[in-house]
């Protein structure tokens, strides 16, 4: 209890301090948020291509299957659940997802160029 009470009064100390801060130098307050946006920014676009790989492993998943006549594990050449190949047509929840990866990747580097 007394643990929740000190960490709140310090949260409405440093809450004060920063807001006593940017009121008398808002110079370097929009510097610094500007940085922190900038960052922000970085590393979302990051997270975007790392979404953008994982989407495209999927929708290229098909295509590095093993050949339709291989012979795997116990199954004897048989088709299988696990002996078998996906369908080589995309997934159009894949290609919109992509396409909006797409964009929100062109935003981003907008964004970054301002």
């Amino acid at each position: 209890m007394i643990k929740m009470v000190v960490l709140l009064f310090g949260l409405g100390i440093g809450f004060g301090v920063g807001v006593y801060w940017g009121v008398n130098h808002p110079v370097e307050a929009k510097r610094f948020a500007d940085e922190e946006e900038r960052r922000v920014l970085e590393k979302q676009k990051q997270l975007l291509a790392k979404i953008r790989s994982k989407l495209d492993q999927l929708a290229n998943g098909g295509t590095s299957a093993a050949p339709t006549g291989a012979t795997t594990g116990t199954t004897g050449g048989r088709s299988g659940f696990i002996g078998s190949t996906p369908p080589a047509k995309a997934d159009p929840e894949i290609d919109r997802l992509r396409t909006e990866s797409d964009q929100q990747m062109n935003e981003l580097d907008r964004l970054l160029k301002k």
